[in-house]
């Protein structure tokens, strides 16, 4: 269990930071027009279907097997499970800017990796503090 749990949180290191440096990357493309078209894929296409999805694939699986062999539904756990579903829902539209960016002539495409990328680390603060908190179900009334 406790492998499946350091699994768990390495892949989550990995996953959130491969979307900010992803979001990183997509900015600078787009703003200092590095866009060159090539046969091959650009660096950032690479960065998201080999390092960024794996890693947010393999962090689901593995907090899915951790939740499985635990048993332990509290209240706080939907909540979590909730604001990964929002985190996945980021990671899909780095996807889609990447698709974005790779248009002629686009603009604000640096301005929308700011605000997700804003949104991604304001996710992954409140999967932290819940996480470490793990409020009573008293404490989380508004939720349910």
């Amino acid at each position: 269990m406790v492998w499946l749990l350091f699994l768990h949180i390495c892949s989550l290191v990995i996953w959130a930071a491969s979307l900010c440096i992803l979001l990183l990357l997509i900015s600078r493309v787009a703003s200092v027009g590095l866009h060159i078209p090539s046969k091959g894929d650009s660096l950032e296409r690479l960065w998201f279907t080999r390092l960024a999805s794996p890693a947010g694939l393999m962090t689901i699986v593995s907090g899915t097997a951790v939740f499985a062999l635990d048993g332990n539904l509290n209240s706080w756990l939907l909540l979590k499970l909730t604001l990964v579903t929002c985190l996945v829902i980021c990671h899909v539209a780095a996807g889609l800017l990447i698709l974005y960016g790779s248009r002629p002539k686009v603009s604000g495409v640096a301005g929308k990796c700011t605000v997700l990328l804003s949104v991604i680390l304001l996710l992954l603060l409140s999967i932290i503090v819940l996480v470490l908190l793990k409020p009573e179900q008293e404490a989380l009334l508004w939720f349910l």
